[in-house]
């Protein structure tokens, strides 16, 4: 996937899974206005969030990754699992 498309539900599904302790802190860095009232486990209330930051931004995948960046000291992500499952992770943002 390249950094510069809009991800599908599929890409935030695996990206859910590398957002850690902090996460309640993820619509604040999206910038987004968004209600936690969805039940289910913490990758799950990830990934609402981040399909309602699709849903109102529609920015692509290189300011979802900047704007975990800009989140690093509060919110906890896995960035070699991102690598892994991306195939970049945000060394990408530097080039």
């Amino acid at each position: 996937m390249s950094i510069n498309t809009i991800p599908t539900d599929k890409d935030l599904a695996n990206i859910s899974a590398c957002i850690g302790e902090g996460w309640e802190l993820l619509s604040v860095y999206l910038n987004i206005n968004e209600q936690m009232d969805v039940d289910g486990s913490r990758v799950y209330k990830i990934f609402h969030i981040l399909r309602s930051w699709k849903r109102q931004k529609n920015e692509t995948m290189k300011l979802l990754l900047k704007s975990l960046v800009e989140a690093e000291n509060t919110i906890v992500v896995d960035w070699e699992l991102v690598r892994k499952i991306l195939g970049y992770g945000k060394e990408v943002l530097l080039l």
